[in-house]
């Protein structure tokens, strides 16, 4: 107990300060790379939303999600210097993970005792790879913020269905929905789960127009270009990725030339782009994509099922075939594994025949890992996970400590 109290919020803040700014100092990106640059470089020069070009002349993304390079944008307009813009971006990006540090104190409060919040917070706190995110263009240390307010928000609604808290729940929900494409999964998820405990379909109704309110301008975007109501559009890319026969759990690199690692889509991508820079390019090769991806599927569908599982082990504990630089470092992977076997163990402690914050927490868990492990895994989705893990383990100390 006399160890766990020094634990205290101030002294975890300085840790999480003085680990962030070591990770910069180390290991801090020196561009804006790959899509998010593509991204930006459209949005300064053209003033749009392009991470593609056809015979030199970009054309509307829906492969993207907009939140990140619009931030991304937002800042640059102000710091036009380069080296001055990358160290605000990675010091807003620090401030961001502060925030969240706090906001996981908050959240292990609603479920535990004050030292086993401090010990949770700490773990969040000096996890490798959440550590290292800070120092990279990327929207991760955006997308943990955005979470943990989501998190925080819907177990207080889980309480009690207050207007503060549908407000802050379903702008932060929306905002997800723009950070990542696919979040509106686990927004009607939570939705409904949130209905199941609270049975009260006026409120219910609200949360879904405010986060409705929230993505409409960028809906209405899409839905004037392209005529789909849709926020992304890269269900086609993604699935090739992690399902062709080349394919290991972290997928196939292709973004930079599809027809050369997948000379199956060659033929029909050569004629999409003989027809120019077309507004709904994106679209029209998000399509070629799936259908090769499905084609593949059903010609050897019993490897790709043992593939999936492949994938959910990777996700879950440890991916054996990794080609990512310093994936087996032990600071990566001892954690990794720690962390998701303490999580395995808590989902099957806390289980209970009932709608309970907890249950919802695991189903949160399996979703993520079920729905991402039909794509592809990469080493930093384990953060997408982080806090939910960390909650799933923590019930694991209770279990072993019931009285800390």
């Amino acid at each position: 107990m006399k160890i766990i109290s020094k634990f205290q919020l101030p002294l975890i803040f300085f840790i999480a300060v003085i680990t962030r700014l070591f990770a910069l100092y180390y290991f801090r990106d020196i561009e804006v790379a790959n899509e998010w640059g593509i991204l930006l470089e459209n949005l300064e020069k053209n003033r749009m939303l392009s991470v593609h070009s056809v015979q030199g002349v970009p054309v509307p993304n829906i492969f993207m999600p907009p939140l990140y390079p619009i931030f991304l944008y937002c800042v640059k307009f102000f710091f036009q210097n380069i080296d001055l813009f990358l160290w605000v971006i990675q010091y807003i990006q620090l401030l961001f993970a502060l925030i969240s540090v706090y906001l996981t104190y908050k959240i292990l409060s609603k479920l535990f005792s004050n030292n086993i919040s401090l010990i949770g917070t700490l773990i969040f706190t000096i996890f490798p790879l959440n550590v290292f995110a800070v120092s990279q263009i990327s929207s991760s240390t955006l997308q943990i913020l955005l979470l943990n307010l989501f998190l925080f928000s819907y177990l207080s609604l889980f309480k009690k269905l207050t207007y503060k808290y549908i407000l802050i729940f379903s702008f932060s929900a929306g905002l997800l929905i723009l950070l990542r494409g696919e979040f509106f999964i686990f927004v009607l998820l939570s939705i409904f789960y949130l209905y199941l405990k609270q049975k009260n379909f006026i409120k219910i109704i609200l949360i879904c127009l405010i986060c409705l309110l929230t993505i409409s301008p960028y809906i209405y975007r899409n839905y004037n270009i392209f005529g789909v109501i849709t926020i992304t559009k890269s269900s086609g890319y993604n699935l090739l990725k992690g399902n062709n026969p080349r394919a290991k759990v972290e997928g196939t690199p292709m973004f930079l030339g599809i027809q050369n690692v997948i000379p199956e889509v060659k033929t029909e991508l050569n004629e999409l782009v003989s027809r120019g820079p077309i507004q709904n390019y994106d679209l029209i090769q998000d399509k070629i994509l799936f259908n090769q991806a499905i084609k593949f599927i059903k010609e050897d569908p019993y490897n790709y099922i043992k593939l999936y599982f492949k994938k959910v082990i990777s996700f879950a504990l440890i991916d054996l075939e990794a080609d990512y630089k310093n994936y087996y470092s032990p600071l990566h992977i001892i954690p990794k594994i720690i962390l998701g076997i303490t999580t395995i163990i808590g989902i099957i402690l806390s289980f209970r025949f009932k709608i309970s914050a907890l249950n919802y927490i695991s189903l949160y868990y399996f979703s993520n890992i079920g729905l991402f492990s039909i794509f592809f895994i990469l080493p930093r989705y384990s953060l997408s996970l982080l806090i939910i893990q960390v909650i799933l383990s923590l019930t694991l100390l209770k279990k072993i400590k019931p009285n800390l």
